[in-house]
């Protein structure tokens, strides 16, 4: 009877429903302009008015906010616990990134994980909202530059041959000419053989010769025989960082940190030196792809890790790829990036990801005829399985079809190409879960993160009025308290070790020891002997950045 009873009762229990998750405060879009960020800011501040804050660190050229959330169990205590950082929206066209750094913010705000708890988490979502305005309101283009006005072809006027959408499909993407116009057409290109709708340079030894002149949709405006080639936007944030900075490069400013963006970011993390780690979803990747450790700069500084931090760094890489499952990543050159100068200047753990790489196509259905083994192979397979990706997964969408266009200088063209932002970005519906997959990477590094304490002194007499005493500093975490690039620059926040004897009474050690970074388990001892009476007391004390170190944890 107990026994019949008791199974009732867990009937009763599996059939009551169970309780629907509240919906999400922010509801994820592709393409979110400048009004709908700030409406998600708000759905977060509303729905969790006791645990993020937000402010504005910027306002760009083009007028828009640059905004910074920040998640912390106690606002109050925000600047005093280690802190990380994640930033997105750093190129206009990869609407992704700025979802999926809002997605972390809800998923940390709904859920923290254990490691992030007493963690504050800074967010910035979109860091340039000048390019993210710009392909939201079309012709959408790929652009990662901010609202300066700038000369890109160097003729004295600023953008004044933009691309132009020529077929009014909203995309700009590219025209085509065979044959020879001067002083426009000077054929470069040919059809791939073994996929027509991409192009590729001809194979000299194969005989092909230069069919196709290929150009980025638009006009020749200015009449100097060069089409759309001064495009609206000046300065490419996540190029002016100061960083292996290219100087001579066009887009990638005048000076570092010229540009609103880059500037506010770098004062961000100056003026917060309890950050101990950051994730930047964008172009770039350091984590599918590791940097190479050996790589070194003409001054000798690391291009993005030094070999002393590749163990570290390189296990948080493969928990990145364990939890998420990204094998391929199409990362762009690091110069001038905000997760070179983290890294390399800085002294900071910063972790890059493209959020996504391509995918497999799914199979062909059954009985598809099999490729001919004699048939040519494209000559860019990575774009070849994009394009394969594209038809037979998302019905195409991703590449416009070649179609005949009139041009009003070169007569009949053809227009397409891929669609900007396709393959920079997944489908709207995988962010979420990705953007989830990235919290519990955030919780991987927090519990990886350096863990420096001073031991308790020892004291024992070494002679009349004269004591020694020892302590030891030591980092118990996996991660280095600043990498070893931000070490050799010299600029980056310190640890120090203070002994409160007066320096003409420290017979030996340092009275004040700067200690620029301490590697994952390692301990560095700390030893004086001093003049002192009997009854003085002596104080021996940790500094960070200048202030006291109240706990062992950081």
């Amino acid at each position: 009877m107990l026994i019949t009873c008791s199974i009732v009762s867990m009937l009763l229990a599996q059939t009551e429903p169970a309780a629907a998750p509240p919906p999400p405060a922010v509801a994820l879009r592709a393409r979110r302009d400048a009004a709908g960020l700030a409406e998600a800011i708000a759905a977060l501040k509303a729905t969790w008015p006791d645990r993020v804050g937000s402010q504005i660190l910027a306002t760009s050229v083009g007028g828009y906010p640059i905004h910074l959330l920040t998640i912390a169990d106690d606002p109050s205590a925000a600047g005093r616990r280690p802190a990380m950082l994640v930033v997105g929206g750093m190129d206009g066209h990869r609407w992704s990134s700025t979802e999926a750094a809002l997605a972390i913010a809800e998923a940390i705000l709904r859920d923290r994980p254990e490691s992030l708890r007493g963690i504050t988490v800074h967010v910035v979502p979109c860091a340039n909202p000048d390019a993210a305005e710009r392909f939201v309101r079309g012709p959408r283009r790929a652009s990662a530059s901010n609202a300066v006005a700038h000369d890109n072809d160097k003729d004295g006027y600023g953008e004044e041959d933009p691309p132009r959408d020529l077929n009014g499909d909203g995309l700009i993407t590219q025209m085509r000419k065979a044959g020879t116009l001067p002083p426009w057409c000077k054929p470069t290109q040919v059809a791939d053989p073994a996929e027509p709708r991409l192009m590729k340079s001809p194979d000299a030894a194969a005989g092909q010769l230069p069919e196709w002149t290929v150009w980025t949709e638009g006009i020749d405006a200015d009449a100097d025989g060069r089409m759309a080639e001064d495009w609206p936007g000046g300065i490419d944030p996540d190029r002016n960082f100061p960083h292996r900075w290219p100087e001579f490069e066009d887009e990638a400013g005048v000076y570092p940190l010229i540009a609103i963006e880059s500037k506010a970011i770098a004062d961000l993390v100056i003026a917060n030196p309890q950050l101990f780690a950051a994730l930047v979803i964008g172009r770039h990747d350091t984590v599918v792809n590791v940097p190479d450790a050996k790589s070194r700069t003409p001054g000798g500084m690391p291009s993005v890790i030094d070999e002393g931090d590749a163990a570290a760094y390189g296990d948080l890489a493969k928990a990145y790829r364990e939890l998420t499952g990204q094998s391929r990543a199409d990362g762009a050159d690091t110069a001038g990036s905000l997760v070179a100068w983290l890294n390399a200047q800085r002294g900071m753990p910063a972790f890059a990801t493209t959020l996504w790489g391509r995918p497999d196509a799914p199979p062909l259905p059954e009985g598809t005829p099999a490729k001919d083994p004699k048939a040519p192979k494209p000559s860019d397979e990575s774009a070849a399985a994009w394009r394969e990706y594209s038809d037979r997964a998302r019905d195409g969408t991703g590449f416009v079809p070649w179609t005949r266009q009139q041009h009003p200088q070169l007569g009949e063209v053809e227009v397409g190409g891929w669609v900007p932002g396709f393959r920079e970005n997944p489908p709207l519906a995988d962010v979420a879960p990705m953007s989830s997959k990235l919290v519990e990477f955030l919780g991987r590094v927090a519990a990886a993160r350096p863990r420096v304490a001073l031991s308790k002194p020892t004291i024992e007499r070494a002679g009349p009025s004269l004591w020694r005493i020892d302590a030891a500093l030591s980092n118990t975490g996996r991660l280095p308290s600043v990498m070893r690039g931000g070490r050799a620059e010299g600029g980056t926040p310190a640890h120090v070790v203070r002994i409160s004897v007066p320096a003409d009474r420290v017979k030996s050690g340092r009275r004040v020891d700067i200690v620029r970074g301490i590697a994952p388990g390692t301990a560095r001892p700390c030893s004086w002997i001093v003049n002192a009476p009997a009854a003085e007391t002596i104080v021996v004390e940790l500094l960070f950045a200048g202030r006291p170190v109240e706990r062992p944890a950081f």
